[in-house]
């Protein structure tokens, strides 16, 4: 299975860069990048809430309003009235988490009764009859919160499709939701142990360190999710700019510009044409004055892969024309400069 699903995601994969025109991995950088965000950053809060002593009721409410899982119309509402029964909502989220079982058949049954009781206490349709689907997205939301190793938050119908694309086998057709949402966990750690996930969404960067939260997000942007920006994705802008925490979608004009205009100042002392370091080609020699000084920076390492706190130095970045500015990052890894040299040497031999 591991070598199969591994395969299914590298298709997937492949398949969504080559309609966003961008590499492998400026896709898996981009692909579900604010749905993570949100989980990185607003889950926490409600393990917090759920585990001070004593437990209050309306920080716990707080924290999770602020995901975004639970910000659809509806879900609001029948979560406040859930949030309305006061003390019964406190033990019922209490009895679902209190010495949490560690087997699945536990797990299940333990989910399965904060379901049913959940849909007594307001998360209920307009004729009062219990929204099953909405009291397991809470159950799922408090236990990913919790054990993020082992659940993720859950949609039935979003973990379906991703498991479609990537032909993981769903659960028996009569299974309870209880049984879903502990599938739903065991697929996503199933994904997120191939090795084009640990390739691609490394845990050793901030914004993916929790592995089930990351497939969560993308199960939630679904298997065909737009591109989030019309332009070509500039292959060294993505991620974090020079390890710094920024939205890869601000890097145009929060990277350091500095340096690369010394890169450029100091070439043009000794080729005043700028030519790209692998193919030879000058935007002034082609368009004259138009093109004068026109040339793009390339990251050697790319941006994404720097941790906090690191610095370029002009070293650190390549001159090069578009063009082989996209080859460097076309394919499963980002290529040298020698290496695509050579590439070419090859082909026009």
């Amino acid at each position: 299975m591991s070598n199969y699903l591994n395969d299914r995601l590298r298709k997937w994969l492949s398949e969504l860069s080559t309609s966003w025109n961008a590499s492998i991995e400026q896709t898996a950088l981009a692909v579900g990048d604010e749905e993570i965000a949100n989980r990185m950053k607003k889950y926490p809060g409600v393990r917090a809430a759920l585990t001070s002593s004593p437990f209050e009721l309306q920080q716990f409410a707080g924290a999770v309003r602020a995901c975004w899982v639970m910000a659809h119309q509806f879900d609001a509402i029948r979560f406040n009235r859930f949030v309305e029964s006061g003390a019964a909502a406190t033990a019922a989220i209490q009895q679902l988490i209190g010495s949490f079982p560690g087997d699945d058949e536990g797990a299940i049954r333990r989910i399965n009764d904060f379901i049913a009781s959940a849909g007594k206490l307001g998360i209920a349709t307009p004729d009062d009859s219990p929204d099953r689907a909405g009291a397991a997205l809470l159950a799922s939301l408090i236990l990913t919160s919790l054990y993020p190793k082992r659940f993720v938050d859950f949609r039935r119908d979003r973990w379906k499709r991703l498991a479609s694309a990537f032909g993981y086998g769903l659960p028996p057709e009569r299974a309870t939701l209880g049984e879903w949402i502990v599938w739903a966990g065991k697929f996503a750690s199933d994904v997120s142990g191939t090795d084009t996930y640990t390739q691609l969404w490394p845990s050793s960067m901030p914004q993916f360190a929790e592995p089930l939260w990351v497939i969560a997000g993308i199960s939630w942007v679904g298997t065909s999710p737009a591109s989030p920006k019309t332009d070509p994705i500039d292959p060294d802008l993505i991620s974090f700019p020079e390890g710094a925490e920024k939205r890869w979608l601000h890097l145009i004009r929060e990277r350091n510009q500095t340096l690369v205009a010394k890169a450029k100042a100091m070439r043009l002392q000794t080729d005043p044409d700028l030519r790209c370091e692998v193919c030879g080609f000058s935007f002034r020699e082609k368009y004259g004055d138009l093109g004068r000084n026109f040339i793009e920076a390339h990251h050697k390492q790319p941006v994404a892969q720097l941790k906090r706190g690191s610095k370029s130095t002009i070293n650190d970045i390549a001159l090069v024309c578009p063009n082989c500015h996209r080859m460097l990052h076309h394919g499963d890894r980002t290529l040298s400069i020698e290496e695509l040299r050579a590439k070419i040497q090859t082909a026009t031999a």
